[in-house]
């Protein structure tokens, strides 16, 4: 099983390659900063056949941004960077990265009316090193 490898190979690959800077999260602080990154949902799918063991696994980035003029353009970009970096990554502790890519991008403005917010979807898969 992956286990947390590859959410750590992803935090190493966002922490300040954005304009969010070092606000890279699992669990958001209580100081709420933005922009920020958190590293969402992910869903893994044992993909080992007769020869080895191997994964597919699905993840969300998600890009949170609250400028005062209310446009998406800071996610926007903030969104972009994530995807660049994301395919940047080229190791994983443990285990061989075979492919990477870039699913899907969801742009919408969170319910509080404030919040401009990107989902950005990842598959990856991953055999043992």
């Amino acid at each position: 099983m992956i286990g947390p490898e590859f959410q750590k190979a992803q935090f190493a690959a966002l922490h300040g390659a954005t304009d969010a800077g070092a606000n890279v999260f699992d669990q958001v602080p209580e100081s709420n900063p933005f922009p920020r990154i958190t590293i969402g949902d992910e869903q893994v799918i044992d993909d080992t056949n007769t020869c080895q063991a191997a994964w597919e696994v699905f993840s969300d980035v998600h890009c949170w941004s609250r400028p005062e003029s209310g446009s998406k353009i800071e996610v926007k970009t903030i969104a972009a960077q994530v995807v660049t970096a994301m395919l940047g990554i080229t190791t994983i502790a443990g285990f061989t990265l075979v492919a990477i890519n870039h699913q899907t991008t969801r742009f919408f403005r969170d319910p509080d009316g404030l919040t401009e917010h990107a989902v950005v979807s990842f598959r990856a898969l991953i055999d043992p090193a």
